[in-house]
């Protein structure tokens, strides 16, 4: 895995269940700091005389275990048929297959696709350019993807396109990074070479807003408590066509 650079400060916060979450937090910093440990670690036994920024700011691999959270979220307000953006190595296309969806995703990294497509129907293609007829699918899903594309307009353009009913789309959350600032934590999102673009919850509803006429944006993935004031690592949101 290549290493992201995260810094961070976990306040102490009262209470029993605040305290049970804290504990949570602390077990995935534990895991993290392993990670980070051995890649020092690493250099320092190849006497490595710098590091650039390439080391530093690099995308990870496709994610291995889907999120709760948006599998929920896809399992409320998904259509039957979903059109998954950004596939990685089909992780959600293997849950949703389970649960009765019918399923198709995409990947830009043609090595990724070539992996999905073992387990799901999976295509090399890009967002911007989708190889499918009008109004080919209920839903179309996209997880984690907005934040690299260089051109978001045109993939909306084709989402908007080939979308019968809606999309679901999750980004980092820029909106804690004015709490992160005051106790120079650097969020995580920040570091990847490869994330070109930025959203608090505000600019994803007005981005999306010029695309579908009804948009609800929701925070999740809560990482710490800063003075009080419960942070979200993501926003997730629903951009329909009907009410």
């Amino acid at each position: 895995m290549q290493l992201k650079l995260l810094i961070s400060k976990v306040a102490k916060l009262p209470g029993w269940w605040k305290r049970r979450s804290q504990g949570r937090q602390i077990i995935r910093n534990e895991v993290m700091k392993t990670i980070y440990r051995d890649f020092f670690n690493a250099h320092e036994e190849k006497k490595t005389p710098m590091l650039h920024r390439g080391d530093l700011y690099a995308p990870g691999p496709p994610v291995t275990v889907p999120s709760g959270e948006i599998l929920a979220i896809i399992e409320t307000y998904a259509g039957k048929s979903i059109l998954d953006i950004g596939c990685g190595h089909g992780v959600y296309g293997r849950e949703l297959l389970k649960k009765g969806f019918e399923y198709t995703g995409i990947e830009a990294d043609e090595g990724y696709a070539a992996e999905a497509a073992k387990y799901v129907n999976a295509f090399h293609m890009r967002a911007e350019k989708l190889d499918f007829p009008d109004k080919s699918f209920d839903t179309v899903i996209m997880l984690e993807v907005l934040e690299h594309l260089e051109d978001p307009c045109g993939a909306l353009a084709e989402i908007v396109r080939v979308a019968r009913k809606n999309l679901i789309v999750s980004v980092p959350n820029l909106g804690p990074m004015k709490d992160c600032v005051e106790h120079n934590v650097v969020m995580h999102h920040f570091m990847d070479g490869t994330h070109v673009n930025f959203f608090t919850g505000g600019m994803l509803e007005r981005f999306l807003r010029d695309y579908f006429p009804y948009v609800k944006v929701t925070e999740f993935g809560q990482f710490f408590n800063l003075s009080g004031s419960k942070l979200y690592y993501h926003l997730a949101a629903i951009a329909s066509f009907e009410r």
